[in-house]
């Protein structure tokens, strides 16, 4: 027997009707030979983009077993797992789905999330990293007061300058 994973994605809009889909999902691995393992995970997550139409939905993932090519009988024409994959292509109910053998997959398990405190936000940044350090202050230069300039002085800077 061969071990394999099934991870899939239901929206959110589907949400209500979760156990029929779990069950339905169910119906098509163990239609074609595959027995469910007890372990299970599931985790409603926000998506990182939109599949369907919906941004939020729920994954599932399961272990299951299929037997291998030596333990099938001779007549099967077309691999279980084709099938099942065939068949979840089809399903409305089921957005995204992946099945992997689960030889080199960790132990399955939900995501342990650890959130941090609110006190943490983003307004919170600069007193984290310390107060600001002073700037030595710059010496001040005194500025004089600008002479009066009559419009007569300046034409005549400008004739010179112009040469006209």
């Amino acid at each position: 027997m061969i071990e394999y994973e099934l991870f899939y994605l239901v929206g959110e809009s589907k949400e209500a009707e979760l156990p029929r889909i779990r069950e339905a999902v169910q119906k098509v691995v163990t239609g074609n030979g595959g027995v469910f393992l007890p372990e299970v995970t599931e985790e409603k997550r926000k998506l990182a983009y939109e599949v369907k139409g919906e941004i939020r939905g729920t994954y599932i993932a399961n272990r299951f077993t299929l037997p291998g090519k030596d333990e099938q009988p001779e007549e099967v024409e077309v691999h279980p797992l084709t099938k099942i994959n065939r068949e979840l292509m089809l399903s409305k109910d089921v957005l995204r789905f992946l099945v992997l053998r689960a030889d080199d997959l960790p132990e399955l398990k939900a995501i342990e999330r650890v959130e941090r405190p609110k006190t943490e936000g983003r307004g919170n940044r600069y007193e984290r990293r310390g107060a600001m350090k002073a700037m030595p202050e710059a010496p001040v230069t005194k500025v004089e007061d600008a002479k009066p300039v009559s419009t007569e002085q300046i034409d005549e800077q400008l004739k010179q300058k112009l040469d006209i």
